[in-house]
Formats: structure tokens, C-alpha cells, sequence
């Protein structure tokens, strides 16, 4: 069984209750409904600030609930993260790769995918 969006969000909010802010905002914008791509997009300013002050505990919660969104979800959850999240990244930039090697494999392994495409 995969993954839902609304399982993928509730299980965000368990796992990185640092997000709720997020969510609830994200939720607010939309007048209640979720689009998860614009959420990634939400997500992904969120990591790399993370990462730039050095929240280390909660990025790694974070990556880990959006690998497994990538590798478990269905095919909505798993596209948002792989398009809004990961191919939005900016991998090709040198100065995101400090970033990218925080990346856990699962979505490390999708920037090589999209890579290996020429995206």
C-alpha cells in the first residue's frame, strides 16, 4: 500500500513536529487544501535553512520523511518530492553540494536519476 498525500502530511507532522508551522500555514494560503507540490517548494526553503543554521536533528527527520515519501508514496506524494523538492533543489549549483551531501539515499538517489536524464 503507498503512501497518501494526507498520510505523507500526518506522518511529516508526527516525525518533524518543527514542520506543523509549515503545514498549517501552507493550509492557510490554501484555504484548507493541500497541494503538495507548493508544500515541497515550502519544505524545501525549510530544509536548507535547516541545514544553513544548523538545525541538524530536525533536516535529518525532515529528509527522512520525504525519502521515504519518495520511495513510498504514491505516485502524486512521490512526484511532488521528486519534482518540487529534489529536482528544485538547485543540484547543479556548486554551492548546494555541501547540502546535497546530506541528502539520504533514497533522495540522493533520485537527484542521480534526474541527473542521468539531463534535467
Amino acid at each position: 500500500m503507498s503512501l497518501t498525500a494526507s498520510e505523507f502530511v500526518i506522518a511529516l507532522a508526527a516525525h518533524v513536529p518543527e514542520s506543523t508551522v509549515t503545514i498549517t500555514e501552507h493550509l492557510a494560503d490554501q484555504d484548507g487544501e493541500l497541494l503538495l507540490h507548493l508544500l515541497m517548494g515550502d519544505l524545501r526553503l525549510l530544509a536548507i535553512d535547516w541545514f544553513r543554521t544548523g538545525q541538524t536533528d530536525s533536516l535529518e527527520r525532515l529528509l527522512t520523511v520525504l525519502e521515504q515519501g519518495v520511495g513510498q508514496g504514491d505516485e502524486y506524494v512521490a512526484n511532488a518530492v521528486a519534482v518540487s523538492f529534489v529536482e528544485d533543489l538547485g543540484w547543479w549549483e556548486p554551492e548546494m553540494q555541501p547540502f546535497m551531501d546530506a541528502l539520504p539515499a533514497g533522495l540522493l538517489a533520485q537527484v542521480k536519476r534526474q541527473r542521468s536524464n539531463g534535467q
